[in-house]
């Protein structure tokens, strides 16, 4: 099973009806498989109009889940600690995580090097995969957290484990 096929699963036994997502060279193969499965998803052109859709697609009875890169992540942290958070509208998030390991671009390095720290800033809990464990339990297990005590879970997928941008 590839890593993509094992997010799509984590999705599915975490019941995600809804995936928001960014263009992202990492996350375009996962993408396209999101595509052509039965889960529904929206082109946003920017990562905080995700967590606002995500939030609606809570309040409508639907589980969502965000897909973009660490820096792309890095635009959501008002809407993350204005909207989500205290409004307590849940999603997961799966963020290709850009700047330590074998990243050629210095400017990927504040957001995507701190990300977890500045998801535990703003109280957002999240978890780094690096290709180790069982990615589909990871998934499922943080929708589970999520959608039961109304809070953001991010997940950041390593180079280690998405093979990072070709």
């Amino acid at each position: 099973m590839t890593w993509q096929d094992a997010v799509i699963d984590g999705l599915h036994r975490g019941g995600i009806d809804l995936v928001a997502y960014l263009p992202d060279s990492v996350l375009g193969p996962l993408i396209e498989q999101i595509d052509e499965s039965d889960i529904t998803t929206v082109r946003v052109a920017r990562e905080e109009a995700a967590v606002g859709l995500l939030a609606g697609a809570w309040l409508g009875g639907q589980r969502g889940a965000l897909l973009c890169q660490s820096s792309g992540l890095a635009n959501c942290f008002n809407a993350l600690g204005s909207l989500s958070v205290p409004g307590g509208l849940p999603f997961i998030g799966l963020v290709s995580r850009r700047g330590d390991l074998g990243d050629h671009n210095r400017a990927q390095v504040p957001a995507g090097y701190a990300m977890p720290r500045l998801l535990n800033e703003v109280g957002v809990r999240n978890r780094l995969l690096d290709g180790a464990g069982d990615l589909s339990e990871t998934i499922d297990l943080a929708a589970e957290t999520a959608f039961s005590v109304n809070d953001p879970y991010v997940i950041l997928l390593d180079r280690t484990l998405t093979g990072g941008k070709p």
